[in-house]
């Protein structure tokens, strides 16, 4: 079973990374959730990007880094939106990485390095306006030239967040798909 870093979105903790957790764990997988928010959530995505941008992406992805000190050596990475974002870069750069899981998030501007042993599992609602175009393909690309194994998946609709039962972007039939493809690739982590 996996060891997976559970980051969440710019809303911050609340009660949602919870109820995703425990899918995860009700599946026999160890989860760490870090609040690299430090406590401050917030009811809608431009508040919590605001509080993003304020307290700056390199100072959110140190406090995730420091929040994994003393985690095992085999660490799945694993966000939501933002929290995505971070996941990648955790998936990049952090040695202990065996796979980064890119929910409602994720995917790059222009080609990168990636790490060959962290396959990456991209989800995205095909008409979600958070989702850059071409953005998760060249993350898919950079992962593919290391050899890492790279799926991408797109899901009906617009619904940003919609694997979180708490938010109204929760779409149960797109959840229960997502987590079904989340859980194979955590089998192979």
């Amino acid at each position: 079973m996996a060891h997976l870093v559970l980051l969440h979105s710019a809303l911050g903790k609340t009660p949602g990374i919870d109820v995703i957790a425990e899918r995860f764990t009700d599946a026999g997988h160890t989860v760490s959730a870090p609040d690299f928010y430090e406590g401050r959530t917030f009811t809608n995505a431009d508040e919590g990007v605001g509080h993003a941008q304020e307290v700056g992406f390199s100072t959110l992805v140190d406090r995730v880094a420091a929040a994994c000190e003393g985690l095992p050596d085999e660490l799945v990475f694993a966000g939501l939106s933002l929290g995505a974002g971070i996941a990648q870069q955790m998936g990049k750069n952090d040695p202990r990485a065996r796979g980064a899981l890119l929910f409602h998030g994720g995917g790059f501007p222009k080609p990168t390095r990636w790490q060959e042993q962290v396959p990456v599992q991209i989800h995205f609602s095909v008409d979600d306006v958070w989702r850059e175009a071409g953005g998760q393909e060249t993350l898919m690309e950079s992962a593919a030239r290391t050899g890492a194994p790279a799926e991408y998946f797109l899901y009906p609709g617009d619904a940003h967040l919609f694997s979180d039962p708490t938010v109204s972007d929760y779409r149960e039939d797109s959840a229960d798909l997502l987590f079904t493809r989340a859980l194979s690739f955590l089998a192979k982590a």
